[in-house]
């Protein structure tokens, strides 16, 4: 059923769709390309469900865009406003029952879809249903990881064996500096990192 309506979407809003390799700040984005045409991606390396999930918070930018289109407006948009909240939970109605999301998601999903957020993952009750079917789903238990944003502002940490220096919070997004490089970074909030000990 899922997979058909994702196709169903897919012919209705005519966009490009691509599957992609991970990215640290991002699991799926929406674009405008030249002549109007239009491109979804969703990173490779979810889980089923919210790789479903990513989708379809992506569609929602797209119909918001087509509406826009069709009613020729000109002012833009807050990228995840009432607008987009009102297109995804439309978008997700036909998706929120026990044939495609096992209870452990769906009644923390029906919450998060009440007043959805810019991130699934900014929702910390979904986000932890939705790691348990993570292909290393021990990670969500593991005691020497802890979510980015209960690391200290100024602490260092590992990610994707990379060090960085926690910096500050912006909404859903944790500013931080990459130590070889000096460049700066917006990482999830609820991403998992490891605390650097202090021998390292």
């Amino acid at each position: 059923m899922a997979i058909e309506y994702c196709h169903q979407l897919l012919q209705h809003y005519k966009f490009r769709f691509r599957i992609v390799k991970p990215r640290r700040t991002r699991l799926g984005d929406f674009r405008v390309l030249p002549h109007n045409q239009t491109q979804i991606t969703v990173n490779t390396n979810l889980n089923l469900y919210a790789f479903l999930i990513t989708y379809v918070h992506e569609v929602a930018h797209a119909a918001v865009h087509q509406q826009g289109v069709m009613q020729r407006r000109v002012r833009r948009v807050k990228p995840h406003g009432k607008a987009w909240q009102t297109a995804f939970q439309q978008l997700m109605q036909p998706l929120l029952i026990e044939a495609v999301f096992p209870t452990t998601i769906l009644r923390p999903l029906q919450h998060y879809m009440a007043k959805p957020g810019a991130t699934t993952y900014a929702n910390p009750s979904l986000m932890t249903a939705l790691r348990q079917f993570d292909d290393n789903p021990k990670e969500v238990i593991d005691e020497d990881r802890v979510l980015l944003r209960d690391v200290s502002e100024g602490e260092a940490f590992q990610l994707a064996q990379k060090t960085y220096v926690r910096g500050t919070l912006r909404r859903t997004r944790v500013v931080c500096k990459e130590v070889a490089s000096g460049k700066s970074y917006a990482i999830l909030a609820h991403a998992w990192v490891s605390i650097m000990s202090n021998d390292e």
